[in-house]
């Protein structure tokens, strides 16, 4: 079937207000797409320590506004209550005065937010780890160095 070039010549023209009116809808549709995207997360798994069979990972999660959402999720083996917390260091070197302080890790699940941007924890330089409890301190459960 050849095309009628009559047929899109009497087709009215858009009207320049008509396009004034249509851009700013569309740059606002465009921008509130771009608003609603998910968060930047990072899940790292973290490593068993000192045969306590303590599993599972670690979600960091970008809030914006240099703050970064952690949560630990683990198989507790027996532990009720573990505390956690961001060292500077590494798991096998770190240094004692822990530089954000975590929710202790409860039946298995902690939720901490933390006053630092996610870019500057996945840096490197610091690493999370769990304690086998309030009593026992030294005695670390698991870890994940972070970056």
């Amino acid at each position: 079937m050849p095309f009628d070039t009559h047929a899109v010549q009497d087709q009215p023209a858009m009207r320049p207000s008509a396009v004034l009116f249509c851009a700013p809808l569309l740059a606002l549709a465009l921008l509130a797409g771009c608003a609603s995207s998910p968060p930047q997360a990072e899940v790292l798994d973290l490593r068993t320590l000192n045969d306590s069979g303590v599993t599972g990972s670690v979600t960091l999660t970008d809030l914006g506004d240099q703050r970064t959402l952690v949560e630990i999720d683990v198989d507790p083996a027996g532990h009720p209550s573990m505390p956690a917390h961001i060292h500077p260091g590494t798991c096998d070197e770190l240094v004692p005065q822990p530089k954000y302080p975590l929710q202790n890790v409860v039946d298995g699940a902690s939720v901490t937010e933390v006053p630092a941007p996610l870019d500057e924890l996945l840096r490197g330089g610091v690493a999370l780890n769990v304690h086998q409890s309030n009593e026992e301190m030294g005695v670390y459960t698991a870890c994940i160095e972070l970056g």
